[in-house]
């Protein structure tokens, strides 16, 4: 064999046997984050209660429309639903609530919810606690009720294995449990519903749309798509952002896709005064943005 055929042998071998090794330290690295457990962290809250009257499970329908909780993520019947499954990211299941609801007391379920914990200690992934975290106890607690009044089915547990492009995020902690992304010990918002629209605009806004324009509600760069920051508002009048939210139709009439779907899905159940509010607080109650102090470099 000839002098250079035997160093590309050697070359091959050698990035071979790095890439191999930079496998086993990612696996061993999400390991690592996904082994982590938070029941220590996040005590459970035994004086949360779910009600049962037939007023709080009315409201908790509309509610968990809202949130997504039913004909959402899990599923058209809240019967849970396969999430994702795609090589690079892996496999979540958004597990069946109408199972769940009856499965965990009270407290865990107020705990898996708000703060990402399950009763095990161990942390969810992908649900949007940091979302739900400002839930009141009344919304939240009518919610369940909704969901535990549903009649049972069988559908999936909660199951999540991270593909090779997740388990390199974890391994560098650029995509964490939602227990580490959350201050378990925040005061929540105040739901404004008998003060003013701005307050109860940020309720809503923070509960609501903050699933996919992030927390600071300045938009996503996604995956599943981008989101615009929400400072967009502004340039809408109310009745069209009421046609907005109710149909998912934007004024230039653009494909809004994902929009589209969680205004037909999700906003439609929105009140009038809700959605006024909303664009109230997103029209004029967003944090002013940080003055911009130098020039960007030119790209030539």
């Amino acid at each position: 064999m000839s002098t250079p055929v035997k160093w590309l042998g050697r070359i091959a071998l050698a990035i071979v046997l790095l890439l191999v090794v930079a496998a086993g330290v990612v696996y061993a690295l999400s390991e690592r984050v996904m082994s982590r457990t938070y029941g220590d962290v996040v005590e459970l809250d035994e004086s949360f209660a779910v009600p049962a009257d037939p007023a709080s499970i009315a409201e908790g329908e509309r509610l968990a429309r809202i949130r997504g909780c039913y004909n959402g993520c899990h599923g058209e019947h809240a019967e849970g639903n396969l999430f994702f499954d795609d090589f690079a990211f892996g496999t979540m299941k958004a597990p069946d609530l109408t199972r769940a609801v009856h499965n965990l007391s009270d407290a865990e379920l107020e705990r898996v919810i708000r703060h990402g914990v399950r009763a095990d200690g161990s942390p969810v992934y992908v649900m949007p606690s940091p979302t739900f975290y400002n839930l009141s106890d009344e919304d939240l607690g009518d919610i369940l009720a909704f969901l535990r009044s549903l009649p049972r089915s069988e559908g999936p547990e909660t199951s999540f294995r991270p593909g090779p492009m997740a388990r390199v995020l974890l391994g560098f902690e650029q995509f964490e449990p939602a227990a580490e992304t959350i201050d378990h010990e925040a005061p929540r918002l105040p739901t404004g519903e008998n003060g003013d629209p701005m307050t109860r605009g940020r309720y809503l806004a923070m509960t609501a749309c903050a699933e996919c324009h992030g927390m600071d509600l300045e938009g996503d760069e996604g995956p599943p798509e981008v989101t615009p920051s929400l400072r967009i508002v502004a340039s809408y009048s109310p009745e069209e952002f009421r046609t907005l939210l109710r149909t998912g139709e934007p004024r230039d009439g653009r494909d809004l896709r994902l929009m589209d779907d969680m205004s037909r899905k999700r906003f439609s159940h929105l009140t009038d005064a809700e959605i006024d509010a909303l664009h109230i607080y997103l029209s004029l109650g967003l944090p002013q943005q940080a003055p911009v102090t130098s020039t960007p470099a030119s790209a030539d």
